[in-house]
């Protein structure tokens, strides 16, 4: 069961492109990561204790992202803007390595 409702994040037309980045990325952070054509898990252990898991999935130009598990301390509401911000970086990203 879901830990926060499901919600969906704009991409764009880059969508392909930029699913890689932003994977990368969370690889950096030492995050966990599966992945499949259009849909993938996560893991992201956090430095005030527990983690966050979850799935997402390409809808269109958009990231469908489900959190399945996140600390109490960790509303949902900052985990889709910081996942936002993930992804503006990502786009940021693609945009100089061009």
């Amino acid at each position: 069961m879901p830990d926060c409702v499901p919600f969906r994040l704009y991409v764009g037309e880059q969508v392909a492109a930029v699913i890689p980045i932003l994977l990368n990325g969370l690889r950096h952070r030492g995050g966990t990561v599966t992945w499949t054509d259009q849909a993938g898990t996560f893991s992201l252990s956090l430095p005030i204790g527990g983690a966050i898991t979850g799935s997402f999935a390409i809808t269109g130009k958009s990231l469908t992202i489900t959190i399945t598990q996140r600390p109490m301390l960790v509303s949902c509401g900052t985990l889709e803007s910081k996942l936002q911000d993930f992804i503006l970086d990502a786009k940021a990203e693609l945009k100089n390595h061009r």
